[in-house]
Protein backbone atom coordinates (compact mmCIF):
# COMPACT_ATOMS: atom_id res chain seq x y z
CA UNK A 1 0.00 0.00 0.00
CA UNK A 2 1.17 3.36 -1.17
CA UNK A 3 1.30 6.64 1.76
CA UNK A 4 1.65 10.33 1.45
CA UNK A 5 4.86 9.61 3.11
CA UNK A 6 9.07 9.38 0.44
CA UNK A 7 11.93 8.31 1.43
CA UNK A 8 14.06 11.08 -0.50
CA UNK A 9 17.81 11.37 -0.49
CA UNK A 10 19.59 14.87 0.27
CA UNK A 11 23.19 15.52 0.22
CA UNK A 12 24.19 16.75 4.27
CA UNK A 13 25.23 20.28 2.90
CA UNK A 14 21.87 20.99 2.07
CA UNK A 15 20.56 18.95 5.17
CA UNK A 16 22.84 21.14 7.54
CA UNK A 17 21.14 24.22 6.00
CA UNK A 18 17.18 22.79 6.58
CA UNK A 19 18.11 21.81 10.25
CA UNK A 20 19.19 25.27 11.25
CA UNK A 21 16.45 26.86 9.20
CA UNK A 22 17.94 28.78 6.70
CA UNK A 23 16.82 26.16 3.67
CA UNK A 24 13.03 26.17 3.57
CA UNK A 25 12.24 24.43 0.51
CA UNK A 26 13.81 21.16 -1.12
CA UNK A 27 13.71 21.57 -5.04
CA UNK A 28 13.54 18.72 -7.42
CA UNK A 29 12.89 18.22 -11.14
CA UNK A 30 9.90 16.10 -10.21
CA UNK A 31 8.20 14.82 -7.22
CA UNK A 32 4.94 13.79 -6.45
CA UNK A 33 2.66 16.30 -5.28
CA UNK A 34 0.39 14.25 -2.96
CA UNK A 35 2.88 13.57 -0.62
CA UNK A 36 2.71 15.35 3.28
CA UNK A 37 5.92 13.96 4.71
CA UNK A 38 9.28 13.21 3.49
CA UNK A 39 12.01 10.76 5.77
CA UNK A 40 14.92 12.82 4.92
CA UNK A 41 18.10 10.22 3.91
CA UNK A 42 21.52 11.70 4.19
CA UNK A 43 23.83 10.54 0.86
CA UNK A 44 27.44 9.77 1.12
CA UNK A 45 29.17 9.99 3.58
CA UNK A 46 26.35 10.46 5.92
CA UNK A 47 24.38 7.03 4.77
CA UNK A 48 21.82 7.48 7.45
CA UNK A 49 18.08 8.48 8.01
CA UNK A 50 18.64 12.26 10.18
CA UNK A 51 15.12 14.05 9.68
CA UNK A 52 11.26 13.87 9.01
CA UNK A 53 9.82 16.53 7.54
CA UNK A 54 6.05 17.66 7.46
CA UNK A 55 4.92 19.13 4.54
CA UNK A 56 3.24 22.72 4.11
CA UNK A 57 2.76 23.05 0.11
CA UNK A 58 4.43 21.80 -2.95
CA UNK A 59 5.04 24.43 -5.68
CA UNK A 60 5.27 24.06 -9.50
CA UNK A 61 6.27 26.60 -12.13
CA UNK A 62 8.96 27.50 -14.15
CA UNK A 63 12.52 27.53 -12.69
CA UNK A 64 12.09 31.97 -12.68
CA UNK A 65 8.60 32.03 -11.49
CA UNK A 66 9.31 28.63 -8.81
CA UNK A 67 12.86 30.91 -7.89
CA UNK A 68 11.24 34.41 -7.31
CA UNK A 69 8.57 33.00 -5.03
CA UNK A 70 11.85 31.06 -2.69
CA UNK A 71 14.88 32.75 -3.52
CA UNK A 72 14.40 34.18 -0.02
CA UNK A 73 14.96 31.15 1.99
CA UNK A 74 16.50 28.61 -0.84
CA UNK A 75 19.36 27.87 0.86
CA UNK A 76 21.58 27.56 -2.35
CA UNK A 77 22.10 30.24 -4.84
CA UNK A 78 20.34 31.13 -7.76
CA UNK A 79 23.38 30.42 -9.85
CA UNK A 80 23.14 26.99 -8.71
CA UNK A 81 19.24 26.69 -8.49
CA UNK A 82 18.85 27.76 -12.36
CA UNK A 83 22.10 24.96 -13.40
CA UNK A 84 20.24 22.51 -11.49
CA UNK A 85 16.82 23.36 -13.83
CA UNK A 86 19.03 23.91 -16.58
CA UNK A 87 16.91 22.56 -19.64
CA UNK A 88 13.67 21.71 -17.60
CA UNK A 89 10.65 23.94 -18.34
CA UNK A 90 9.18 23.00 -14.77
CA UNK A 91 10.63 23.36 -11.45
CA UNK A 92 9.17 21.70 -8.13
CA UNK A 93 9.70 23.80 -4.61
CA UNK A 94 8.63 21.51 -1.51
CA UNK A 95 7.77 23.70 0.82
CA UNK A 96 8.28 22.81 4.50
CA UNK A 97 6.04 23.08 7.70
CA UNK A 98 8.11 20.96 10.34
CA UNK A 99 11.59 19.30 10.93
CA UNK A 100 11.79 16.87 12.98
CA UNK A 101 15.68 16.27 13.73
CA UNK A 102 16.19 12.54 14.93
CA UNK A 103 18.23 12.19 17.93
CA UNK A 104 20.46 9.44 16.62
CA UNK A 105 20.62 8.80 12.62
CA UNK A 106 18.71 5.78 11.78
CA UNK A 107 19.97 2.83 9.49
CA UNK A 108 17.55 2.23 6.39
CA UNK A 109 17.35 -1.18 8.05
CA UNK A 110 15.03 0.38 10.45
CA UNK A 111 12.20 0.54 7.53
CA UNK A 112 13.10 -3.00 6.52
CA UNK A 113 14.60 -5.09 4.52
CA UNK A 114 12.98 -3.71 0.98
CA UNK A 115 14.11 -0.49 1.76
CA UNK A 116 17.04 1.14 -0.38
CA UNK A 117 18.89 4.41 -0.84
CA UNK A 118 16.66 5.93 -3.66
CA UNK A 119 18.18 7.64 -6.40
CA UNK A 120 15.19 9.79 -6.63
CA UNK A 121 12.18 9.04 -4.29
CA UNK A 122 10.08 6.17 -3.11
CA UNK A 123 7.21 5.91 -1.28
CA UNK A 124 6.74 3.98 1.97
CA UNK A 125 4.29 2.20 3.38
CA UNK A 126 4.44 2.72 6.78
CA UNK A 127 1.24 5.15 8.75
CA UNK A 128 3.14 8.47 9.62
CA UNK A 129 2.73 6.78 13.49
CA UNK A 130 4.68 3.40 12.77
CA UNK A 131 7.00 5.77 11.28
CA UNK A 132 7.48 7.58 13.75
CA UNK A 133 7.74 4.89 16.66
CA UNK A 134 10.37 3.27 14.18
CA UNK A 135 12.70 6.62 13.52
CA UNK A 136 12.05 6.93 17.82
CA UNK A 137 10.05 10.67 17.44
CA UNK A 138 7.61 11.21 19.53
Amino acid sequence: MRTETIILSIHPSHIEKILSGEKLYEYRKRIPTDIRHIVVYATAPIKMIVALIEIDSILKGTPECVWEKTKRHAGVSKDFFMLYFADHQDSYAIKFKTVFKLETPKSLMCLGNNIAAPQSYTYLTETTEELCNKLGLK
